[in-house]
């Protein structure tokens, strides 16, 4: 068997056989190192081509066009040259603020005041959402204090008005199948943090589940003793008859 070539680049993946690609280069070296035209190698060309017609380009502070040079330079605080400090006047009335020559933030963004805060969105015109189940429904159930409220579709026809939000959450856990607990106690502690998980509602759900469940086998069991039943189970034996 022979063995398969890999990158001359990288020498990890095997190489590409793609339109323009050269022999024995994968598809990720192709793109990252040989391909001129790809889009970043385009968009560093042109930061580059624009730093270099431009060096004040990403220079946020006050400047001054310089006779001289012709061109404009930046403010010199320390100059005493009458155009330098208006320029800089200007700019501190534009912005708000002082002006640092040491900021670092100079050659990165402007220097602007804080954001006026956000107006408060109003609220939705559709049916709120169940937040346990995170679908839209038109019908709710809420606990005796106010802190779980779940779309009758959760609450499973529980009376979660006559509940606290601690039973409610834990008569929800007990009817889940312990294959599905897991989960599902997940998703109830992340959609309500607000309840008192501490104090063991998760446990108590547990139990609830548990000693219905044994109170059902129990049940089983005592109804599969009963006279008839054991007169079926011997009928169904070869052999066995009824005793008079």
């Amino acid at each position: 068997m022979t063995r398969q070539s890999r990158c001359r680049i990288c020498h990890k993946r095997p190489p590409w056989r793609g339109k323009n690609c050269p022999p024995g280069t994968c598809k990720k070296c192709y793109h990252a190192t040989i391909w001129v035209d790809r889009p970043a190698a385009r968009r560093e060309r042109h930061e580059a081509e624009r730093a270099s017609a431009d060096p004040l380009a990403d220079f946020a502070g006050p400047l001054v066009y310089d006779g001289y040079l012709e061109s404009f330079r930046p403010s010199d605080l320390f100059s005493g040259d009458p155009l330098d400090l208006e320029a800089i006047a200007v700019w501190e009335e534009e912005n708000g603020v002082p002006w640092d020559p040491d900021a670092e933030d100079n050659d990165r963004e402007p220097v602007a005041a804080a954001p006026a805060p956000r107006a408060p969105r109003a609220p939705s015109k559709e049916h709120p959402r169940c937040r346990l189940c995170r679908k839209v429904r038109h019908h709710y159930a809420e606990s005796a204090d106010g802190l779980l409220r779940v779309c009758l579709g959760c609450a499973a026809g529980l009376p979660l008005a006559q509940l606290t939000a601690a039973d409610a959450a834990a008569e929800l856990i007990a009817q889940r199948r312990p294959v599905q607990r897991r989960d599902f106690v997940q998703r109830l502690r992340a959609r309500f943090p607000e309840l008192a998980w501490d104090t063991g509602i998760v446990r108590e759900g547990r139990q609830r589940r548990h000693v219905r469940q044994t109170a059902s086998d129990t049940s089983a069991g005592a109804d599969a003793n009963t006279p008839n039943t054991v007169y079926e189970l011997q009928r169904a034996r070869p052999g066995t008859e009824r005793p008079e």
